[in-house]
């Protein structure tokens, strides 16, 4: 019985409730009084298993909601990476085209003339 499966549990639930529904049938017929049915050994041996099987069947609703929500939970923070990694990715190609042009061109919008400086040992030449 240490099955983890709905249908086998559900099987199993519906064989034991029919056992205890023929075992109750029975000891009426016999004319046993309902507090002597209600005592009975196998009857109680019966119902002990219909709740346990219930408490099973409990635990593998709350498995299988929980494996459902962590799968769903794991595909929107995949699905968010690759949005980021595809929004960081088109930035940069975007960055290195407006870095070149942004060198070149000033605040006013003309090109930027660039001073070539001596180095140092001809700067020094020249201070002599």
């Amino acid at each position: 019985m240490g099955s983890k499966h709905r249908q086998t549990r559900d099987s199993q639930k519906s064989r034991f409730m029919k056992q205890a529904e023929e075992r109750k049938s029975l000891l009426k017929e016999k004319g046993v009084a309902e507090e002597a049915i209600a005592k009975d050994g196998k009857l109680r041996q019966l119902d002990a298993k219909i709740r346990q099987i219930h408490a099973a069947v409990t635990r593998i609703d709350f498995l299988d909601n929980q494996t459902k929500q962590l799968q769903e939970k794991k595909e929107k923070a995949k699905a968010e990476a690759e949005a980021a990694k595809a929004e960081v990715a088109e930035p940069k190609k975007k960055e290195k085209g407006k870095k070149k042009t942004a060198a070149k061109k000033s605040e006013t919008g003309k090109t930027k003339e660039t001073k070539k400086t001596p180095a140092k040992g001809k700067q020094a030449a020249k201070k002599k």
